[in-house]
């Protein structure tokens, strides 16, 4: 066998050690968009989470095809087994869900803030610093170190089907305080002059996230394990989050 030949063969056993058996898995991302994750323009797909799956299609072999839904929506499709994969969560943001999900290696770090106008300022280092306080949230999201609050009504929970939706409440003086991500708020206040006045508070969660997929699939789950920590060795993560910095 000629050496170019062996060294082709090798590599594609490295790439998929039980065997090329491509196969396409539907991946949830949140329609209204939580850039720079998701980012949808004129119909347009594009984020961190489109390039981390197309970074996985070339180290797994498999099809991995985005569903755009809202969240609340997403996480039952979940619970059904319509879609298999939900990226950058943590299993402390789905201990409520009828099916819980296998997880993934982590592979990042999602930190989440209290974001407020100047005049508005407030602490959130406790739930009991946001007692009697309204907080917006995207609905379907979670915050452990909070949820007791607002479940009991200590903490009134505003919830909206978008980031972006908050930040224009917020712009009308509908809401004054909400919980975002730190990469999101970052993101708006980059591409939009209204939000740059707003101020980022105290850390509300900060958590390693992973990919939940479905039961159904758990045979999928050591190939994204591989990948991961060959494209987290790789640097090749750092690069697809530096780029939406």
């Amino acid at each position: 066998m000629k050496p170019l030949l062996l060294t082709v063969l090798s590599f594609i056993i490295t790439l998929f050690p039980g065997g090329i058996k491509a196969d396409t898995f539907n991946v949830i991302i949140y329609t209204g968009g939580n850039p720079p994750y998701t980012i949808i323009e004129n119909g347009e797909i594009s984020g961190i989470f489109k390039d981390l799956f197309a970074e996985l299609e070339t180290y797994t072999g498999h099809k991995f095809k985005l569903t755009p839904l809202p969240v609340a929506r997403a996480l039952k499709e979940f619970d059904f087994g319509g879609v298999d994969i939900e990226p950058g969560v943590n299993e402390k943001w789905r201990q409520h869900t009828q099916v819980k999900g296998l997880y993934s290696i982590p592979y990042e770090v999602s930190t989440e803030v209290l974001v407020f106008k100047p005049e508005n300022r407030i602490q959130a280092q406790k739930p009991e610093d946001l007692y009697g306080k309204s907080i917006g949230i995207v609905r379907g999201y979670s915050y452990p170190r909070f949820d007791p609050a607002f479940s009991q009504g200590l903490i009134k929970k505003v919830e909206n089907i978008s980031e972006h939706n908050l930040l224009q409440q917020m712009v009308i003086d509908r809401l004054r305080h909400v919980f975002i991500g730190y990469r999101t708020i970052l993101y708006y206040q980059k591409k939009n002059p209204q939000y740059r006045s707003f101020q980022i508070g105290d850390i509300v969660s900060q958590v390693e996230v992973k990919l939940r997929v479905h039961p159904n699939k758990s045979h999928l789950l050591p190939e994204l394990n591989r990948a991961l920590a060959t494209m987290l060795e790789q640097g090749k993560i750092k690069a697809i989050y530096d780029k939406y910095r």
